[in-house]
């Protein structure tokens, strides 16, 4: 019989399994049971986790005292060292040294990239661009890098580059979700860039903001006022932290009565605000949030219009505040908001919002244009609707949701809104 062998850290007979020994001999070899390798084994899938193997290995030597990386709080020595050792042995030394080097250009990279989020947060904006541009000469698969100059780019005015970036890099996240999906990796990866993806949806989402941007230029022309300008610098003062320091709800009221006077004014001049306000929205900041409650009280057709495609840019608190202002104007808002969803079929999924709105609103028309996107062919689109339709609380809808149900399978919200209209239909029976 062969002796035991020593275990020299905790997870050696898990790594053992791992090299293709079976369990069995494992345990034998080292004298636990199945239930012990077991629970080595899911400490082990935790460290791996935490530290994300090959990956996580500090671009910089640790002391054994040193706190671990993985953020456990743990000393080094007794977390993630052990792990670290055997994933070393592990790899080829130039591998290894590759590895290490592409950690170090990666700790460097996202002190760039931090610093050029200041840069936006400190509205230097040309600096911005000039720092985003230079480094996607070396590092051009880095969306944070592309967000940083989208974003300067629109707060400069350059919609049209900022248009063309969102585009490109949307189309790029729809190749790179594709592809992952696929083989499960990038291919930018596999050719040997750094990168950072975001998902298709966030891009989806700037790139109608630069659309909407190019086409309000267009659309509302800006005509000197040296009132109205005056009005729109005051209440950019919301944008002052050293002035404003509070956040959240409580950031935003203190700065709505601080800047009342000019808010109402803006309100009673009415429709000649509109090119003048726009550009606020198209880089998010706290003077945004103004904009939702001046084209409420503005209540022209196009103004409700504008609520429905602002709506869409998805912004924190800003988009609900659309949504409750287009929901206040109630039947009225329905062909309206009928117009925004049978425009620019590409963004349909930023829609969800104005969707949910008409089922707060139970009209036929409102019935109707729900009742038909229960065929849409993007299964959240129609999960969304299936909620919005429930909301109608009208077992006619039931047809429509059981057809997606057939076609799309067992979605959350379609098979909630199916079970609720169900009931609803036998107690109205009885």
């Amino acid at each position: 019989m062969n002796p035991e062998k020593p275990i020299a850290h905790p997870f050696e007979p898990v790594l053992e399994v791992l090299k293709g020994t079976p369990p069995d001999q494992v345990c034998k070899d080292f004298g636990i049971s199945r239930e012990e390798l077991n629970r080595r084994t899911v400490e082990y899938q935790e460290f791996c986790r935490r530290a994300a193997l090959q990956d996580s290995l500090p671009s910089e030597k640790l002391s054994r005292n040193d706190p671990c990386p993985c953020g456990s709080g743990k000393k080094y020595k007794k977390c993630c060292m052990p792990l670290h050792e055997e994933i070393r042995k592990t790899i080829p030394r130039d591998d290894l040294l590759r590895r290490e080097q592409q950690a170090r250009e990666k700790k460097r990279l996202e002190q760039e990239i931090q610093r050029g989020f200041d840069l936006l947060f400190h509205e230097d904006f040309s600096k911005a661009v000039k720092h985003a541009e230079n480094l996607l000469e070396r590092y051009p698969e880095d969306d944070r890098l592309h967000d940083i100059l989208f974003t300067a780019c629109i707060a400069l005015g350059d919609y049209d580059r900022a248009f063309y970036t969102a585009r490109d890099r949307w189309q790029v996240a729809l190749e790179e979700r594709e592809t992952f999906q696929e083989s499960g990796s990038h291919r930018r990866e596999r050719e040997g860039h750094l990168v950072h993806f975001y998902s298709p949806s966030t891009w989806l989402e700037k790139f109608w903001i630069a659309q909407r941007a190019r086409y309000y230029r267009e659309r509302f022309p800006l005509k000197p006022d040296a009132r109205i300008s005056e009005l729109v610098v005051e209440i950019k003062t919301a944008n002052d932290i050293k002035k404003f320091p509070q956040r959240d709800r409580e950031g935003y009221q203190i700065r709505r009565q601080a800047l009342n006077s000019a808010i109402e004014e803006l309100k009673a001049i009415g429709s000649d605000t509109i090119p003048h306000l726009l550009p606020l929205t198209y880089y998010f900041s706290w003077a945004t949030l103004f904009v939702p409650e001046i084209l409420q009280s503005i209540a022209t057709d196009e103004a409700l219009k504008l609520l429905a495609e602002l709506s869409m840019f998805r912004y924190p608190f800003f988009a609900q505040s659309c949504l409750t202002a287009l929901e206040s104007f109630g039947e009225r808002s329905v062909p309206i908001i009928r117009e925004t969803i049978e425009e620019h079929k590409a963004f349909d999924e930023l829609k969800v919002g104005i969707i949910m709105v008409l089922g707060k609103i139970p009209t036929p028309e409102s019935f109707d244009v729900l009742a038909r996107l229960t065929e849409h062919e993007n299964p959240y689109v129609v999960n969304w609707v299936a909620q919005a339709l429930a909301n109608h609380q009208n077992p006619e809808a039931l047809p429509y949701l059981e057809r997606a149900k057939e076609r799309l399978g067992e979605l959350s919200k379609i098979a909630g809104a199916i079970k609720d209209l169900v009931r609803l239909k036998k107690k109205s029976d009885e």
